[in-house]
């Protein structure tokens, strides 16, 4: 690996930490209860990583954080086998929290497209792609 993209790589890993600490602040300021960051499976498991998993009221939002350049390209980075793996990475996590189960459950997105996180509710459901 080349120096310049190890950098890029350390670059990205920054902000993407940033962003994901804004939405964990913006959580909290509307509501939110976060429970757990960065949980899920280990590399090569296929068991993807939940950045944010949150409860307020009745409602667990597993969510994940993308920042971008603009809000189009931050959704355009949740793929369908990403998609897959993170309910996968939620049936794992409701497998060792089973009193969470019982909950209202759903997807979201956060999106940092410059300095204040977006949130969409409910951005897909497993096995039916998006809304």
């Amino acid at each position: 690996m080349t120096e310049a993209r190890q950098a890029r790589g350390r670059s990205a890993e920054r902000r993407g930490r940033l962003a994901e600490a804004l939405c964990t602040a913006l959580l909290f300021l509307t509501g939110w209860r976060v429970l757990d960051r960065r949980v899920g499976g280990g590399r090569g498991t296929g068991i993807g990583e939940i950045d944010i998993v949150a409860k307020r009221g009745r409602t667990l939002a597993f969510i994940e954080v993308k920042a971008r350049a603009d809000d189009g390209t931050a959704l355009e980075a949740v793929t369908e086998s990403q998609r897959q793996r993170l309910s996968r990475a939620a049936e794992s996590y409701l497998a060792r929290r089973p009193e969470l189960a019982r909950l209202d459950i759903r997807f979201d997105v956060m999106t940092l497209a410059g300095w204040w996180p977006r949130r969409i509710a409910d951005g897909w459901r497993p096995g039916l792609g998006r809304p």
